[in-house]
């Protein structure tokens, strides 16, 4: 009896688990996808659309969003000037205002949370977020584990070092202490590739700034754009590698098959490329931080397309140039050029003919300091090998006062100083004539000399010098034409110094254009063409045109 007692006792407690068993939550799976013909239209070849996996557990698809009214992005808060929080708490940068775009054309608003560069692939995997904006490279191993969308930058990895103790090439790390952050691109290179080199790594952005500031590493190496930026705002560090590695893209992430969520995200970038928006995005919150240190077209990728891009080895270039304003806008343009692995050293100059002389023999790679006429007679005069490789800028030539500060006033007799080489004497004299000062044989034009006036009724003086030393000779002369670069020099500008100066439609304007010239045969070498496309980058053009307000033109 006692036995049957028992055994009935436990047949109960087995049908009270079975029935609590019976009655326990159970999964609910996401509601079915919209119909074929509500769904976005397929991406461009670079990123087929995604079927949408059996499985459930994909995370949310982009009608559960919107029926949320909430979409979840993760990203940065401590990396500006890509994601961070302002002194209001309110999230900030390049992600973030690719994320705010991404709310609105979704129809919802967007709630931010932030990640570590560590936690990016499990946020995704545990469905804390649905979208990952935080800087995320793709690479192989991350691909494994979940989906990225088309690109929207693109960036190299970088080293940044103190001044005192730069670091400026790999082999300099070994047996030294390098600082990284866990699940960054730089832990895994550093790893694979430098195994002499000791990793201090730490889980947060916040937590590596600090390890570089109070000495803990000998150096710091993160995406360049990072570093860049970073240095730009702390004095005393230097971006001594700029690139490193190979170039690889940062593109939005999803959950590993949410296939809805990802060929939205991809037309969505489509779309924003014709609209040119990230350039917008840089222009909006990345361009106040790098200024001409980066330019845009070296981070951004509009519409999901790389675009193909000359390989540049590291490598150093030697310039010469007279000192203003040709070397100073060398200078403006040196943290782009290492930007793109290119070390620029500028040698500077006095004279109009050293420069040549010495590229020819080859102590230059290039020279930056004459226009077109110039050089073809210095060539034809000295049997030299010397080719205009582009146009950067123009200088206007300009008539400044000496004695007379007018040209209405000059006296009978008074002196005019020219500048005593070929073409820019021709140039000088024909600023006079389209001044009234004089007139010239018909047909001189640009091989104009003093034995070419025709008319001179005030019996003008024209006194031939060395271009470099008419500033210095105003006081000797009534009046005098001197070149722009000599002029500036001298603290004269064309636009506000001058009693008249050459036009900006001009013949002189379109045939004196100031060039980067090399030896014959160099035109296509890679790191020449790079030093040309910074030098005609929307960049320089803005320092030309608020360094010089108009003394020194640009031709881009």
């Amino acid at each position: 009896m006692k036995s049957k007692k028992i055994v009935a006792l436990l047949l109960s407690l087995v049908l009270l688990l079975a029935f609590a068993a019976g009655c326990a939550e159970k999964p609910v799976a996401p509601p079915s996808e919209a119909p074929a013909s509500e769904a976005p239209a397929a991406p461009p070849s670079e990123a087929p659309e995604v079927e949408e996996p059996a499985v459930t557990n994909v995370g949310r698809t982009v009608e559960e969003i919107k029926a949320d009214g909430e979409v979840v992005i993760g990203v940065f808060s401590d990396k500006q000037p890509f994601g961070f929080i302002d002194a209001n708490g309110a999230y900030q940068g390049y992600d973030v205002y690719f994320a705010d775009r991404i709310g609105k054309d979704l129809g919802v608003t967007v709630k931010y949370v932030s990640v570590e560069p560590a936690s990016r692939v499990e946020f995704l995997e545990t469905d804390k977020v649905d979208i990952i904006l935080a800087n995320f490279t793709v690479t192989a191993e991350r691909k494994e584990k979940v989906d990225f969308a088309l690109p929207y930058m693109k960036v190299a990895l970088g080293v940044v070092s103190p001044d005192s103790a730069l670091i400026t090439d790999v082999s300099q790390l070994e047996g030294k202490t390098l600082i990284v952050s866990k699940g960054t691109t730089a832990e895994t290179y550093f790893t694979d590739n430098h195994p002499e080199v000791t990793l201090l790594k730490f889980d947060g952005y916040t937590e590596t700034i600090n390890a570089m500031l109070d000495g803990r590493g000998d150096a710091w190496s993160t995406d360049n754009t990072e570093v860049l930026a970073w240095a730009l705002q702390n004095a005393g560090f230097t971006v001594g590698i700029p690139t490193l590695g190979s170039l690889d893209t940062i593109a939005p992430a999803v959950k590993k098959g949410n296939a809805s969520l990802l060929n939205w995200i991809n037309e969505e970038i489509v779309a924003l490329g014709d609209e040119d928006f990230f350039h917008a995005d840089y222009a909006a919150t990345l361009e106040s931080v790098y200024g001409t240190a980066v330019s845009p077209d070296e981070l951004v990728v509009e519409g999901g397309v790389l675009e193909p891009e000359t390989t540049i080895t590291p490598a150093t270039i030697k310039i010469g140039a007279t000192a203003v304003p040709h070397a100073e806008i060398l200078e403006a343009a040196k943290p782009l050029l290492l930007a793109k692995g290119i070390t620029l050293e500028i040698v500077e100059f006095t004279d109009y003919v050293q420069p040549n002389l010495t590229l020819e023999s080859g102590e230059l790679d290039a020279n930056f300091f004459q226009h077109r006429p110039y050089l073809d007679d210095f060539n034809g005069q000295n049997d030299t090998h010397i080719v205009a490789l582009a146009d950067v800028h123009y200088e206007p030539l300009g008539i400044y006062p000496g004695k007379s500060t007018s040209l209405a006033d000059l006296k009978d007799g008074a002196q005019i100083a020219v500048p005593n080489d070929t073409t820019n004497e021709a140039r000088a004299l024909l600023l006079l004539e389209a001044n009234g000062l004089i007139k010239l044989k018909d047909g001189s034009g640009l091989s104009a000399t003093v034995n070419d006036i025709a008319e001179n009724t005030k019996n003008l003086k024209i006194v031939e010098l060395e271009a470099a030393q008419i500033p210095r000779s105003l006081q000797d002369v009534d009046v005098a034409v001197i070149n722009g670069n000599y002029a500036l020099e001298a603290g004269l500008n064309a636009a506000t110094d001058a009693l008249a100066s050459e036009a900006s439609d001009s013949l002189a304007a379109e045939t004196f254009a100031n060039i980067i010239a090399v030896r014959e045969g160099d035109e296509a070498r890679p790191e020449l063409v790079e030093l040309v496309k910074v030098l005609q980058s929307k960049e320089i053009v803005e320092f030309i045109n608020s360094t010089y307000e108009g003394g020194v033109v640009p031709k881009a």
